[in-house]
């Protein structure tokens, strides 16, 4: 008899332990059920917030810490493969200073010169020794007006000569994020190659060439509503470098009540070194994360406040930034505004205050993430 007494009662045990991917959200509706299967996912769920004590504290359902959730369960948390989905992930962005909130009364003067317009692509995945990797392909334009040679066009748009730099960087990142989740610190790597081009505008996968190609396309739709740049060769040579960054961070997250929010303070510090005249900087980034999501299947929000400094040869520069994005299973679409204040770092020879005001140019940009599971 005691055999059999151990035997059912280790087979109820498992059967009240099961936490089901769905069942990690708090079921809202689950006590106005009239006869609820007591065999399904969701009363086993409920068995274990009435009756916690016949457990004997071996399952937590809630966390105040995010490092204190199993890994088992870790998957579960709101969000958890929101920026980082299991498989390859393929992330496109583009940058530019055109102020794309000026229709929802959100004021911003922007000239369409210094930094002016960028894109980049990323694409990223886990290794096997849970390190993440991302290549990152990335073009930046930043342009100067040429004084006098501003002329009326027949389409009542307006011609214009401009000095530019491209910068193009190719890098590989490395870090430890999601391997350190459970402790405080972590660290990331990079190291790629960088290039500043003045001479030619390039091909198709550089800066300059995205801006004459998106104002001749707006210009066709709308003849006149912007200018038509044309790039004039500052006598600069292509100038190549290596680059090489390492930082290391300090994150803690906290997960509420009712699993349905997650929240992670970091702050992190490093530098990059590279071989063009300028272009090394020491860096610090804080800020804080928000993801919501009411359900596994449900769309995941998420909300990003942070400050990022670089202190470089000429001074210190400053950017405060604020990032949105929504999405669910494998895409993700968002939003990022970003506005500097210091001395901006300037080894591009073009990165400069709007002509117009003396001001710096808030910067815009939307992106979108699709992932490969």
């Amino acid at each position: 008899m005691k055999l059999w007494s151990s035997l059912v009662l280790a087979t109820t045990l498992s059967l009240s332990s099961l936490a089901l991917a769905d069942d990690f959200w708090v079921y809202q509706d689950f006590y106005k059920e009239e006869a609820p299967d007591m065999f399904s996912a969701s009363a086993r769920y409920a068995h274990v917030l009435a009756k916690p004590d016949q457990l004997g504290g071996v399952i937590r359902i809630h966390f105040e810490d995010g490092r204190d959730v199993p890994h088992m369960f870790r998957q579960f948390l709101p969000g958890e493969n929101f920026d980082r989905p299991r498989g390859i992930s393929v992330y496109l962005a583009v940058t530019n200073d055109y102020n794309v909130l000026n229709p929802v009364a959100v004021g911003a003067d922007t000239d369409d010169h210094g930094y002016t317009h960028g894109a980049k692509i990323s694409i990223g995945g886990f290794l096997p020794s849970g390190h993440y990797l991302t290549f990152d392909y990335s073009t930046d334009l930043f342009t100067k007006p040429v004084d006098g040679t501003t002329r009326q066009l027949a389409d009542g748009g307006r011609h214009m000569d401009q000095y530019f730099t491209n910068e193009t960087v190719l890098k590989f990142v490395l870090d430890n994020i999601d391997n350190a989740r459970s402790q405080t610190f972590y660290w990331k790597a990079e190291a790629g190659w960088q290039q500043l081009k003045s001479d030619s505008r390039g091909g198709f996968f550089h800066g300059a060439t995205h801006q004459e190609k998106f104002h001749e396309l707006v210009n066709n739709m709308k003849p006149g509503q912007t200018k038509t740049p044309h790039n004039i060769s500052d006598g600069e040579k292509t100038r190549d470098g290596f680059i090489l960054g390492v930082y290391l961070g300090i994150a803690k997250e906290y997960v509420n009540a009712r699993n349905t929010c997650r929240a992670r303070a970091f702050s992190e510090l490093g530098s990059r070194g590279s071989t063009i005249d300028g272009a090394s900087f020491v860096a610090a980034n804080v800020g804080g994360v928000l993801w919501c999501q009411k359900g596994p299947r449900t769309l995941t929000y998420r909300a990003e406040l942070g400050h990022e400094s670089k202190g470089h040869q000429n001074g210190y520069q400053g950017t405060g930034y604020a990032d949105f994005s929504t999405g669910k299973g494998n895409w993700r679409i968002g939003f990022r505004i970003e506005q500097s204040h210091g001395n901006l770092i300037n080894y591009v020879n073009y990165n400069n205050k709007n002509y117009d005001n003396g001001k710096i140019d808030t910067i815009f940009m939307i992106y979108y993430r699709h992932s490969f599971q």
